[in-house]
């Protein structure tokens, strides 16, 4: 296939006959394309009636008038190819679930289903949590699922993508997407990254010529501006040296046939391709749309070129077909529709004591791990603090030589490592890849530099391209293609360089990643970490030195971990990539250099659990990451100083928040100081304080009942980072801030 774009619609498309004689298709599969696209129609006509009487409630996109893409398209993959949906996904699910029935129940069971997730019943794909814009099978029918952000879907394909090209399945990936997303960013970093990293991933753009109301490459109404100045999206191929191709999206075989060459190249060349499909949607944007952006003999002149016309046309010329045959086929699917809207109907509702189930994959730990952890933890400190005593201790003539000799002593007499922060996560992620082939690392920088921080140094040495995997400057096609590998069964390390840059890609993080597992019934799992580092220290101001773990702990679905010593962030790490939910791991990029004792073997620390990093009775100083350190410098002068006995716990894990233990330490003390680099309005201090206020203990008391002063929120200064080394280190929580407070409450 040459790199060029190449217009189908200028050459004769073969006759059925043809291709049934030369053995391409058969004619019970393409009387099964029309028997499907009539599904499809007489679904989305049921739709829009329900939509008018309240009963399916909700925003829904409908498809009639593009069925031939859908069904052209998914005729022409395999069992086991993978598809992606848009938020007019209901032909991609449909056509997808027709192809996966085994018999006639099998089909009516899946047109049910569908029906009644529209419905909102219990008995939908989705259980009700998903509805029109979220609809699919994503089980059986390896549907990555449909989203309802434009765009949303592209770059968790390329990641899907990237996961059959790894795991050498020679499965392809379908992306299906409308081409008011080509104006999105996500469009451009996804297509960019599909090309440098050659997946094979066909690209289908359904250009219905409408992104809502707004043309494409503009309209006859007067007040209409267009969205592009080009009339063919296949053209952008070119920016990504691809092949790409226009069809006729109304010609389910035309449609067929493009789709069958793009797939065979992808599946054998592992190269993406581009098809723009020129077709037209029924209906408005949704139900509300006057549809005042078009005109009457635009629609005219479309709806003489329907689908359901254009397939039975052929039948009939060529007498494949009678029109009694044809007749047949229209009830049959007609009938179906009915027994499926009957169906929704009869169906129960969720039960809303379920509301919160499958948010995430439960995950728990053996009682005996998290004790034998607490006594490795305190082993760990105590390593630590011999190491640090020798180190201030020794004789040596250079700081390299001192630190050579403290750790030689570590080891002898501990029989741990002395390790940095940044060397304790990059060894983390090398034994997890040891262990399990399906852990892949990628991001910017993340190969032959060693990751900016150097967290990933080493790495690529031992295990090349196919594994560490270097990426453009493209956080949300980093973060979506992580999502998607993970969906398809890897386990990939994802590295934003800077917490900040989090925000580009919080689309595909949040509403993809996080929300997937409960939008489409419990069925899927997003076993990925997304590694990233944040908070002050380096002046480099406010774009690169936030603490956004607040923004992260808000949206249901996500863990995130934040560790404070080698230790942690080994231990943590490990037990990230091990988990089946999605993780947000932030490391402190001013604890990079921090050294620590790190034990030897396989060791994981349980997400979920925090450490009592040093005893006390007097108060109660909950913190994490860099900060959990300076609150035990602080208790140690609390105690020194003034002889109050303080207890710091590192939460490690923000979510989910051990308040357990933080509120058994309140009822013992009375007091509680919550210390956190990032900002106080909203911030991860409120919520423990809020949390503990909540807690309710096995005698019935709550938190709030064993405070004996107000708690204290220490957090950063209400202001942007800002780069000045005086102004940055005032923005935040300092020892002496710490102290002062802890003082206060007694």
């Amino acid at each position: 296939m040459d790199f060029c774009v190449e217009d189908t619609r200028t050459k004769p498309i073969p006759k059925l006959s043809r291709l049934i004689e030369d053995g391409i298709i058969t004619l019970e599969q393409v009387t099964d394309w029309l028997r499907t696209i009539y599904e499809v129609r007489f679904f989305e006509e049921k739709v829009f009636e329900l939509l008018g009487r309240n009963i399916i409630k909700g925003a829904s996109h409908l498809y009639a008038g593009e069925e031939a893409v859908a069904v052209g398209a998914i005729a022409a993959i395999e069992r086991g190819d993978v598809i992606g949906s848009t938020h007019r996904g209901h032909g991609h699910c449909g056509a997808i679930g027709d192809k996966y029935a085994d018999t006639e129940k099998d089909r009516q069971s899946h047109w049910n289903r569908m029906m009644a997730e529209l419905m909102g019943k219990e008995t939908g794909y989705c259980k009700g949590r998903g509805g029109s814009m979220h609809i699919a099978d994503v089980d059986k029918c390896n549907n990555l699922g449909s989203t309802g952000i434009v765009g949303g879907n592209q770059a968790p394909a390329v990641g899907a993508a990237l996961a059959e090209k790894y795991k050498k399945t020679g499965k392809v990936v379908l992306s299906f997407f409308g081409d008011g997303s080509t104006n999105c960013g996500s469009f451009h970093e996804s297509m960019n990254m599909a090309s440098a990293l050659a997946v094979p991933l066909v690209a289908i753009i359904e250009n219905n010529l409408y992104g809502m109301s707004v043309p494409f490459s503009g309209s006859e109404v007067e007040g209409t501006l267009p969205a592009s100045n080009i009339q063919d999206i296949a053209e952008r191929a070119y920016a990504y040296n691809i092949p790409a191709m226009i069809v006729d999206g109304q010609d389910a075989v035309a449609v067929y046939l493009a789709v069958h060459s793009a797939v065979k190249w992808a599946r054998v060349e592992n190269q993406m391709v581009i098809i723009e499909a020129k077709t037209y949607r029924w209906y408005g944007h949704s139900r509300s749309d006057p549809r005042v952006y078009r005109t009457k003999a635009e629609e005219k002149a479309w709806r003489e070129r329907d689908p359901i016309i254009v397939l039975s046309k052929k039948l009939l010329d060529e007498k494949l077909c009678d029109q009694d045959q044809l007749d047949h086929i229209k009830d049959k699917a007609f009938e179906t529709i009915e027994v499926a809207t009957k169906f929704g109907l009869d169906s129960p509702w969720p039960n809303p004591a379920d509301v919160t189930r499958d948010v995430y994959v439960d995950e728990s730990y053996p009682a005996e791990l998290i004790e034998s952890e607490k006594a490795t933890s305190a082993k760990v400190t105590e390593a630590t603090d011999a190491f640090n005593t020798a180190l201030a201790s020794s004789t040596a003539k250079t700081k390299k030589e001192a630190t050579e000799q403290a750790k030689a002593q570590i080891r002898s007499q501990y029989g741990m490592d002395v390790m940095t922060i940044g060397e304790a996560v990059s060894a983390a992620q090398a034994e997890e890849m040891r262990i399990d082939e399906n852990v892949v690392v990628i991001g910017e920088d993340v190969g032959l530099y060693g990751g900016a921080y150097q967290a990933t140094r080493g790495l690529l040495a031992e295990f090349g391209t196919k594994r560490v995997i270097d990426t453009a400057i493209s956080e949300a096609a980093i973060t979506g293609a992580a999502v998607g590998a993970a969906l398809r069964g890897m386990r990939p390390v994802a590295e934003i360089m800077y917490v900040d840059f989090v925000t580009i890609a919080m689309d595909q993080l949040v509403h993809v990643g996080a929300y997937n597992r409960y939008m489409f019934g419990g069925k899927a799992r997003v076993p990925m970490v997304l590694r990233t580092e944040g908070g002050v220290g380096r002046c480099i101001a406010a774009h690169h030195s936030e603490s956004l773990e607040a923004w992260l702990m808000h949206p249901p679905g996500l863990f995130v971990v934040m560790p404070s010593t080698p230790y942690d962030a080994k231990g943590l790490l490990k037990a990230a990539i091990r988990s089946d939910n999605p993780v947000v791991f932030i490391e402190h990029k001013a604890t990079y250099g921090q050294l620590g004792a790190v034990p030897d073997g396989d060791y994981i620390i349980p997400l979920g659990v925090a450490d009592i990093k040093r005893p006390g009775k007097d108060a109660t100083i909950v913190s994490y990451s860099r900060m959990a350190m300076w609150s035990l410098e602080a208790a140690k002068v609390l105690a020194e100083q003034r002889g109050i006995d303080a207890e710091v716990i590192d939460v490690r894990t923000l979510k989910p928040l051990d308040i357990k233990s933080i509120a058994e330490s309140v009822r013992k003390t009375g007091r509680l100081v919550t210390v956190s680099e990032g900002f106080g309005t909203c911030g991860a201090g409120r919520e423990i304080v809020g949390q503990l206020m909540e807690y309710r203990f096995a005698d019935g008391s709550r938190g709030f009942d064993y405070l004996d002063a107000a708690p204290v929120n220490l957090a950063a200064a209400d202001c942007p980072p800002p780069m000045s080394e005086p102004l940055e280190l005032a923005s935040i929580p300092s020892v002496d801030k710490i102290v002062d407070a802890v003082n206060a409450t007694l």
